[in-house]
């Protein structure tokens, strides 16, 4: 079955526009799967993180079959969840939309057989910079003893569509915490995490932090740690801000499909 970018009546489609200000959903029998789509880690301390993110989101959805799947290094991929047939909400829980998001998780609800919605990644959304605020304080790093500027370290991606979407974040962190914000990235693109954080100093900056642009820690959460900031900040993880930004894409695109 092909999504609805290709003209199906059918299967697992893109979801957009519906809203909803519930974050906690009543037990409902007939109530659809989530699936949570993350790229995958080698890295044991990341699995247990994201395995983390799905235990909270489970306990917020009562009543809903919860899953976990892989487009890269870990299995089960999407296909192999998908394949059952049960109506599904699918969430790629990808911080930008670049290949992963658009081939593969895309690719995964054009092939499956039966009914579901397809949410938007959780890159885009405003929780998102609550999030990162959140791991910043945690690190030491806002108030009157914070840095004087801040490095949005993000994965990287070839994406320009991406790398847009990483600069438009970095310009909102920029409002809310009131000192210069840019982007860099760990990987695939340019200014280097490190990089940035060097222009910042060549530029006068005394104090510079970096806010972990990742949901897990792993090889790109390491290369940002390494990078030479003052502070770095932890991955977003389980932040609450995710979860209940996880909940509510399940919940504002579950509507249709509920039996």
């Amino acid at each position: 079955v092909s999504s609805s970018d290709r003209g199906a009546a059918s299967g697992i489609r893109h979801a957009r526009g519906m809203t909803t200000n519930a974050l906690h959903a009543e037990p409902v029998a007939e109530r659809p799967r989530l699936l949570l789509v993350a790229h995958g880690t080698r890295s044991s301390t990341g699995r247990r993180e994201l395995g983390r993110v799905l235990v909270e989101t489970r306990k917020k959805l009562d009543g809903v079959d919860c899953r976990l799947a892989w487009v890269d290094v870990q299995a089960p991929g999407p296909d192999r969840i998908l394949a059952d047939g049960a109506p599904t909400v699918v969430v790629p829980a990808f911080l930008a939309r670049g290949f992963h998001v658009t081939e593969d998780v895309d690719g995964a609800c054009g092939r499956a057989p039966g009914p579901g919605a397809l949410a938007p990644h959780v890159g885009g959304e405003p929780e998102i910079v609550r999030a990162l605020v959140q791991r910043l304080a945690e690190a030491g790093a806002v108030g009157a003893f914070g840095p004087d500027a801040v490095v949005l370290g993000a994965a990287g991606s070839r994406d320009e569509s991406s790398q847009a979407e990483t600069r438009a974040l970095a310009s909102a962190l920029e409002r809310v915490l009131g000192v210069p914000v840019s982007a860099g990235v760990a990987s695939a693109a340019t200014p280097t995490v490190a990089d940035a954080i060097t222009g910042f100093r060549e530029r006068g900056h005394r104090r510079v932090a970096v806010a972990t642009h990742l949901l897990a820690p792993g090889f790109f959460a390491d290369r940002i740690a390494a990078a030479g900031a003052d502070v770095t900040s932890p991955p977003l993880g389980a932040n609450p801000e995710i979860v209940d930004l996880i909940v509510r894409l399940y919940l504002e695109n579950s509507t249709d499909l509920i039996r």
